[in-house]
């Protein structure tokens, strides 16, 4: 097949979309597919695709006006389909991973913009604040491109990386459940390995200063605040104090905040801030148990990454990654992500050795139904119904 795969970054280190766009492409690939990138920032340096195939990827630009966020959202979304056309190429699939005004595939990624601002900005509870929000041109533009390409249908087939995703569509913009198809993200199981341990686990620990016979919590993810970091400093007193509990804090977000506030609540001998890390597999392997209390997440990756390389998970409702977990089995589903005392409860029976290595075991597996290889399979069964109905 002919696919094209719109994007509006193919930059393999960001992950995220991007990095699934990057999976995606190289399987596709490895498949014997014709596979052209449509982007508007791309990285050539592929090798990792191109080394053990004859294929190779085929790259587009689409221009944007990037100086001014509303303007980068349409214009790009406006001239993805005009590249498409002027490539003279007769596609199979469009398959678009970013906003734009028409494709076979509309992969919807981080649920609906609205959701996202209501769990965002606190802000957004009272009724005025919500109208000034919504005015702004950042947050107009993505609410009425969203509604446009869902009322207009600018695409044939509509695919969500969770069913709360789907539910928000389902709410938002009244399609059909029919029209919708839940493909759960996927997780590279030959990067993220229980193998890593035996790697990087003290090489790891000795960088961030952490002892090896410490248990080693692990919080991975950019936006502190939407990831529930708060929660699980608040959890922190209520574990129990003697034994050796240390945070690894990987990502993006107000560190200063979070260390006051580590201070305030005396456990800010615990809490390592380890900044970004291009390198994440490695974190994994220097901890024991992933904590991912997140207060909004129409999925959690880095959740279904800690699975694969062997980690127990205790993750909130409130993420789309909790509907893979087996409570109690793989890992742990908090009700609510701001109940502290439930977290530490799920912390506190992790701490037995057996448990958490039993619970790990367990998480590894069922990652494994998650792999790129079963992802892929499941888009390809897309592609052949929208071949049927383009037919």
């Amino acid at each position: 097949m002919k696919i094209a795969l719109v994007v509006f970054q193919f930059i393999r280190e960001k992950g995220g979309v991007e990095g699934y766009a990057y999976s995606l492409s190289s399987q596709l690939l490895r498949l014997g597919h014709d596979v052209h990138i449509f982007a508007h920032r791309y990285s050539r340096n592929t090798p990792s695709i191109v080394s053990d195939i004859n294929n190779e990827l085929t790259f587009h630009h689409v221009p944007a006006i990037t100086f001014w966020s509303p303007l980068k959202y349409w214009t790009f979304a406006i001239n993805a389909p005009k590249i498409i056309n002027k490539s003279g190429i007769r596609f199979d699939i469009v398959h678009g991973l970013t906003h734009t005004l028409f494709q076979d595939i509309y992969r919807v990624g981080g649920g609906c913009h609205w959701d996202y601002m209501m769990h965002t900005y606190p802000i957004m509870r009272f009724p005025l604040c919500r109208i000034f929000m919504c005015l702004n041109p950042r947050h107009f533009s993505i609410l009425l491109l969203e509604r446009l390409m869902f009322k207009k249908r600018l695409y044939r087939q509509v695919t969500c990386i969770s069913e709360q995703c789907k539910e928000e569509i389902v709410q938002h913009y009244g399609l059909s459940v029919n029209d919708i198809e839940i493909i759960y993200n996927c997780v590279d199981t030959e990067i993220f390995t229980p193998q890593n341990k035996l790697k990087y686990r003290t090489s790891t620990r000795v960088k961030y200063n952490i002892e090896d016979d410490a248990i080693l919590l692990i919080f991975v993810g950019s936006g502190f605040k939407r990831k529930g970091l708060r929660h699980i400093i608040d959890a922190l007193p209520l574990i129990d104090r003697g034994k050796n509990i240390k945070l690894l804090v990987a990502g993006n977000g107000n560190v200063r905040f979070y260390q006051r506030l580590a201070k305030e609540k005396g456990v800010s001998d615990r809490i390592i801030f380890a900044g970004v890390s291009r390198e994440i597999h490695e974190i994994y392997a220097a901890g024991d148990i992933f904590v991912f209390p997140s207060e909004y997440d129409a999925f959690g990756t880095a959740c279904l990454e800690a699975m694969a390389s062997g980690l127990p998970v205790i993750v909130s409702s409130a993420s789309g990654a909790s509907e893979i977990i087996s409570h109690g089995k793989d890992g742990f589903v908090i009700n609510h992500p701001i109940n502290s005392v439930e977290i530490a409860n799920f912390i506190n029976i992790l701490l037995e050795k057996e448990v958490r290595e039993q619970m790990g075991n367990a998480a590894r597996h069922t990652s494994e139904i998650y792999s790129i290889d079963a992802n892929v399979k499941r888009i390809l069964r897309i592609y052949q119904k929208v071949l049927a109905l383009k037919s």
